[in-house]
């Protein structure tokens, strides 16, 4: 096995295996170029020294593994992306290998938490669970079709509810500071202040100002969207209603005013990834907005402690 570090000409490259990986495992293919840019662009990732492929005999990459920060203060997010094909086995064992070595040197303070996404029944799961990973939780992909979906303009909100482009910085703090106290329940939720917030959102090759919007119900702000408008697939980053204003089909309003825009703006489809067990009933709103669900992933998850080297 060649094994070497990313560089820029291996864009396309990283796409196809993951296509060959998810077609072998769910028979289409969900990561598109633009995932893979934005993988890359990760806030904090060192792709020099934090990511690597394997190249086949044949020059194609059988293998894929990054670590970067992850989006929740004090842990790390891995990648592993592997082709199904003989030697896989072996590529997973290195792989996973490098990936301790990496986070055992990067690992903030003791127990730090490394997750990572795998399709279910993902052909390394014996051998990922072998190396001290388990599964903690799935999430599950949405898209809708913006060519069939219907979507009734202008928007009608729910009666005293107001959308609104968040249209300056203090309306974008205002959507920072409803979405974390909308997710401040969820089990993986950590709290950032404003500024570490925007950095991460402007640090993402698809940030788009004019894609975060505000709902008031009489003046005050309860609910928030931020999409992002990458070439090849819309998506929701993020989505939040204040607890006391949940049931009145805001966020759902929410999420048809930026389908409206992004159908608007070319686009054919948004997808978003969703907390499968989420207890705020997230999937509900997602499918009453014309949502439909495309499969889950698993979320596995590892613990290092510090050993600096």
């Amino acid at each position: 096995m060649h094994r070497r570090a990313v560089n820029e000409s291996d864009i396309e490259a990283i796409f196809d295996l993951f296509g060959c990986a998810e077609h072998a495992a769910i028979g289409r293919r969900e990561t598109t170029r633009a995932d893979v840019r934005d993988l890359l662009a990760s806030p904090g990732l060192d792709v020099a020294s934090r990511t690597m492929v394997v190249e086949s005999k044949e020059s194609r990459l059988s293998g894929f593994v990054a670590l970067h920060p992850a989006p929740q203060a004090g842990q790390l997010r891995a990648h592993l992306i592997l082709a199904p094909a003989d030697g896989a086995t072996d590529t997973a064992r290195a792989l996973l290998h490098l990936l301790d070595e990496w986070a055992l040197r990067d690992a903030p303070h003791p127990n730090t938490p490394v997750t990572m996404f795998q399709l279910p029944n993902c052909p390394a799961h014996d051998l990922i669970t072998a190396e001290g990973w388990s599964i903690v939780h799935s999430y599950t992909r949405l898209r809708v079709d913006l060519d069939t979906a219907e979507f009734p303009e202008p928007a009608q909100p729910p009666l005293g509810v107001q959308l609104r482009v968040a249209a300056d910085d203090q309306d974008r703090r205002a959507v920072h500071s409803v979405l974390e106290d909308a997710l401040a329940g969820h089990w993986n939720h950590r709290r950032r202040t404003f500024a570490e917030f925007d950095r991460d959102q402007r640090q993402r090759g698809s940030y788009d100002a004019a894609l975060w919007w505000l709902a008031e119900v009489d003046g005050v702000c309860a609910g928030a969207v931020i999409a992002r408008d990458p070439s090849e697939r819309a998506w929701i980053a993020w989505l939040g209603v204040l607890d006391a204003y949940r049931g009145r089909g805001i966020g759902t309003q929410l999420l048809r005013t930026v389908f409206r825009l992004l159908r608007d703006r070319g686009h054919h489809s948004v997808g978003v990834d969703v907390d499968t067990h989420n207890s705020a009933g997230a999937l509900s709103v997602y499918r009453a907005a014309g949502m439909s669900e495309r499969g889950t992933a698993d979320q596995w998850r590892k613990i290092y402690a510090h050993q600096p080297f």
